[in-house]
């Protein structure tokens, strides 16, 4: 048995380094036939092929249970690839196979983008119109216990076979946010249909939201930018990007789009690996879409990876202004790479760089204007009983205004004042929810600003 997984292992051509977490775990035994002299113990141990194989060997002679080839060999697997970065990791074919399927916007599962931090799951973002973000999930949330499972010890493949399930059945989470007590969530599995990017006009202005990076993403842009354009004409005053809570994607993906907003020459992103075959910039090759109109990205610690690309390219290039909270952080690239027993290897091999020469590793892209999410609702003042001009003693009339009699015009039937309150309802919940997302309230207020001061320095240079 040990020769035969040996041999799986070494054909692999991934790092004996896994023999560590074998070897931390392992215990002296009564039966060591010859104890280290306190010279040898004192030197540290070499680990290599002969060690892995000794270590088998106990397994398979001590172990409390009969363990299978595979089992070690994915343990083994899962070990290394797990003690590298949170991002590196062993895909099992069934694992693998979901990991294409969500790169086309379909899968099955909670919604949300986790990774692994100090023994537990965390979340980079929830993502929109899923489980996860309408049970109100966050970025940041750490998940300590699954279905009453404790989640230390646990690799994140484990833990995310333990969140993903079939469509309708609940999943248990004991999550800790910062400030808070740990607290409970019961939530629902669904179908998860990720709709990349979604859009609408706020008043003059074209509001585009990006949810992921997929293979639909930028198509879904250049349509989102060509309708706004046809519903508001010259009357655009500029774009706002929002990737806030959106956990990446595709390198691919954001490279595309980031061309969308910039003209050719101008540099989208570079990477950088110890092996320098890794190391290529990336430059826009086409020219700007949206014609240079002002255009506003807004990010939070949700946004990480593809995001940040686009965040950071925009931001360099002084083509966008980014406003809101700073982004997640993940600044490393990963590669898939196919194994032949149908699995995969996800395997971190670069970090990338914002056009400056910026890393944004675990610090994340700083947003131009700092502007925090207002948790509670904001509340219109009663203005009533505030005092106007004629409230004033002796304040001048206004002049009278001839008012149409009812022979000159039609009193509104009971149906038509019906339809005007409905309208009326309908606008003011409308309003309601603008006022709830004040990042975006901010954002909107920016691009316009900027429409502004735009207008106005080509006035002054038409003049000179």
């Amino acid at each position: 048995m040990t020769a035969k997984v040996l041999s799986l292992f070494c054909f692999s051509l991934l790092s004996t380094v896994a023999v560590a977490s074998f070897y931390s775990s392992t215990q002296p035994q009564e039966k060591t036939k010859e104890a280290p002299s306190s010279e040898k113990a004192s030197s540290p141990a070499h680990l290599d092929s002969h060690l892995f194989d000794n270590i088998l060997e106990r397994i398979e002679e001590d172990y409390v249970e009969e363990v299978t080839d595979e089992k070690l060999l994915e343990g083994a697997l899962n070990g290394m690839l797990s003690s590298l970065d949170p991002h590196s990791a062993y895909l099992d074919p069934k694992a693998y196979e979901e990991l294409k399927i969500k790169t086309k916007a379909e899968y099955g599962g909670l919604g949300m983008e986790v990774t692994m931090e100090n023994g537990v799951v965390k979340i980079i973002s929830p993502i929109d119109d899923t489980p996860a973000q309408k049970a109100g999930l966050q970025a940041g949330d750490l998940i300590y216990l699954i279905d009453k499972r404790p989640v230390t010890g646990m690799t994140l493949n484990e833990a995310v076979d333990l969140l993903r399930g079939k469509a309708g059945t609940s999943v248990r989470l004991h999550i800790k946010r910062e400030g808070k007590d740990v607290f409970e969530k019961t939530l629902t599995r669904e179908n998860i249909h990720v709709k990349a990017v979604k859009w609408r006009v706020e008043g003059n202005v074209g509001y585009i939201r990006i949810a992921t990076f997929n293979e639909s993403t930028t198509p879904l842009i250049k349509e989102a930018i060509a309708d706004i354009k046809k519903k508001l004409g010259d009357k655009l005053e500029g774009f706002v990007l929002d990737v806030r809570n959106d956990p990446g994607g595709l390198l691919d993906v954001a490279i595309s789009t980031s061309n969308l907003f910039l003209t050719k020459g101008e540099e989208i992103v570079s990477t950088r690996g110890r092996n320098h075959k890794m190391d290529e910039r990336v430059y826009a090759d086409g020219s700007d879409v949206t014609d240079g109109v002002p255009l506003v990205v807004l990010i939070n610690q949700g946004s990480a990876s593809a995001s940040e690309i686009l965040a950071g390219a925009l931001q360099d290039n002084h083509r966008a202004l980014v406003v809101g909270t700073k982004s997640f952080g993940k600044g490393s690239v990963q590669v898939v790479l196919p194994l032949t027993n149908g699995g995969a290897i996800t395997l971190t091999t670069a970090r990338y760089y914002t056009p400056s020469g910026r890393s944004i590793q675990a610090k994340g892209i700083e947003p131009d204007i700092a502007i925090d999410q207002v948790q509670t609702k904001l509340e219109k003042i009663d203005e009533s009983d505030f005092l106007r001009e004629q409230d004033f003693m002796g304040a001048l009339d206004t002049t009278p205004e001839k008012k149409p009699s009812s022979s000159d015009k039609e009193q509104p039937s009971a149906q038509k004042k019906q339809e005007e309150t409905e309208k009326l309802n309908i606008e003011k919940e409308k309003k309601k929810k603008e006022v709830e997302d004040y990042q975006l309230m901010r954002a909107i207020d920016i691009v316009r600003t900027m429409a502004i001061t735009q207008k106005y320095d080509k006035q002054l240079s038409n003049k000179k």
